[in-house]
C-alpha cells in the first residue's frame, strides 16, 4: 500500500548583528570578521514548513501563507525537487 508521508519542522530567526562575510585563512577555516547572532525563541516567532511525499503525488506543489504558489518560475526550487 502505497501512503503519504510527511515531516513538519520549525525554525526559529536568528537575527545577525555583525554578519560572517568569509575566511581570512581557507586552511585554518578562521573568520574574516567576528559574527554576533541573536535566535529567538520558537516561542515568540518561528517558520514552519512541513514536507509530503508519495508516489500517487503527480506534481510538485508548494503553498505559502495558505496560497499556493507557482514554482515553475523558481529554477533554484525546481532544480532542488528533481535533484535533491
Amino acid at each position: 500500500m502505497d501512503s503519504i508521508r510527511s515531516a513538519t519542522v520549525q525554525a526559529p530567526p536568528n537575527i545577525a548583528v555583525i554578519k560572517y562575510w568569509g575566511k581570512v585563512d581557507e586552511e585554518l577555516v578562521l573568520a574574516l570578521n567576528d559574527s554576533v547572532s541573536v535566535t529567538l525563541s520558537v516561542d515568540e516567532l518561528c517558520a514552519t514548513t512541513t514536507v509530503a511525499v508519495s508516489s500517487k503525488f503527480t506534481e510538485d506543489r508548494m503553498w505559502l501563507n495558505d496560497e499556493e504558489i507557482p514554482i515553475v518560475t523558481n529554477k533554484r526550487l525546481v532544480n532542488l525537487l528533481r535533484h535533491g
